[in-house]
């Protein structure tokens, strides 16, 4: 894995509609001349918790937006997993979604997602407030038109 960024709301929607947030995990090929970005829905639901969730939470936690810190985190297998073995995927070629917005990326969107409590996501859109590139804690680029491109869903 390349890298991984967290997006709220979703950048994808699901049945029409943007959920609480979003999670891509970005694989690139050698030269990067192509990436596969794998996309996971965090659903607002009360009382609910994801130990890789918190996880990377607490790790932000440590950081600012002009320090790094490094973390050891869980591996997200298991999050995306079992999220797509319950429902599968949507499948298409696309792009980035951050400029330059290249269209070198084969999108894989897990179709159920993931429960995360009401609390965790208030305080994801609170660590991402504190970037000077969000609006006020929102970093989700408007969806597109699909413009023939074709969405696949697997099971």
């Amino acid at each position: 894995m390349l890298q991984f960024h967290m997006h709220v709301p979703s950048e994808h929607t699901l049945n029409g509609e943007h959920l609480g947030g979003e999670v891509h995990f970005v694989h690139s090929n050698a030269d990067g001349s192509a990436l596969l970005v794998t996309g996971v829905f965090f659903k607002a639901v009360q009382g609910a918790s994801d130990p890789w969730v918190v996880s990377v939470l607490d790790a932000l936690d440590k950081t600012s937006s002009n320090a790094t810190a490094s973390a050891s985190l869980t591996s997200y297998a298991d999050l995306v997993n079992k999220a797509a073995d319950a429902q599968g995927v949507f499948n298409y070629a696309g792009s980035l979604t951050t400029p330059a917005c290249s269209e070198i990326v084969d999108w894989w969107v897990v179709k159920k997602p993931v429960d995360v409590s009401t609390a965790d996501l208030e305080r994801l859109q609170s660590q991402l407030r504190e970037l000077h590139i969000t609006d006020d804690g929102k970093n989700a680029r408007p969806v597109q038109p699909l413009n023939g491109r074709v969405v696949t869903a697997l099971l």
